[in-house]
């Protein structure tokens, strides 16, 4: 028995509108630009899986970008503030009282430390404009709108892994295509199946652009044929707007 393709194109569509369309209803603050099926792969393998959703707004996309941000400078040593405060403090000792209990030193000693301190200083400043050339070298040399980025890449998003649909159903729809690449070859399997996503793709497009902010970007995405696919999902509008670097939409 083969795959009724039909059957699971509105499966595919009619799973993917409701998780999408209850992610936007309770973020009605967000603008989602973007949502994608991905997770399949056209590499020959043991199994066909079912896609996963994935969306994401631009809020959530800021956010996630200065989270990682921090987390680069806690990394480097660069967001942790020295404690600059300590003689204001109500625990804080005077500089006569540490100076009698032999915790600080003459004023002789402290000039030569305060010279070594300065020269550490300014060590610390050269290595720190190096590191903020670093990153803005990274940051020049990566587009942050490019389709590789971040803000096309599912995996990276805020909502990035929703199941479709649960066992039995996904194993059964998985089974059935597999079987039907056994009988037929992987590849043309693997061709009806991207066909039906892209169906999919347009479809919810056209439905969830009612209730989103601005025009949605609905997308099946695989690295191996991101450019193909971009230009089969998208309408010439938005591939203008979001990739005016890939050549006119096939017919």
């Amino acid at each position: 028995m083969g795959v009724d393709w039909t059957a699971l194109e509105e499966a595919i569509r009619v799973a993917a509108l409701r998780h999408a369309a209850e992610v936007i209803a309770e973020h009605p603050e967000q603008n989602f630009y973007a949502i994608a099926l991905h997770g399949v792969s056209t590499t020959e393998s043991e199994n066909i899986s079912m896609p996963l959703l994935a969306l994401n707004s631009v809020e959530a996309l800021e956010r996630d970008r200065q989270s990682e941000s921090r987390e680069l400078l806690v990394e480097r040593g660069e967001d942790l503030d020295e404690d600059a405060d300590y003689e204001d403090r109500s625990d804080a000792q005077s500089e006569e009282q540490l100076r009698g209990e032999g915790l600080i030193d003459s004023d002789n000693e402290q000039d030569d430390e305060s010279a070594q301190s300065a020269d550490d200083s300014e060590e610390d400043t050269e290595d720190l404009d190096q590191v903020l050339e670093a990153i803005e070298a990274d940051l020049e040399a990566d587009d942050n709108d490019s389709f590789y980025s971040d803000k096309w890449e599912p995996s990276d998003w805020h909502w990035s892994s929703i199941e479709l649909c649960q066992d039995p159903a996904a194993q059964i729809w998985s089974d059935a295509m597999t079987e039907q690449a056994t009988q037929e070859g992987w590849e043309n399997t693997i061709k009806r199946y991207y066909h039906t996503l892209v169906a999919v793709a347009h479809s919810i497009r056209e439905e969830l652009n009612e209730r989103t902010k601005v025009d949605l970007v609905a997308y099946v995405a695989d690295d191996d044929h991101a450019e193909k696919l971009l230009e089969l999902c998208l309408t010439p509008q938005q591939l203008d707007e979001h990739f005016p670097q890939l050549e006119q939409p096939v017919q």
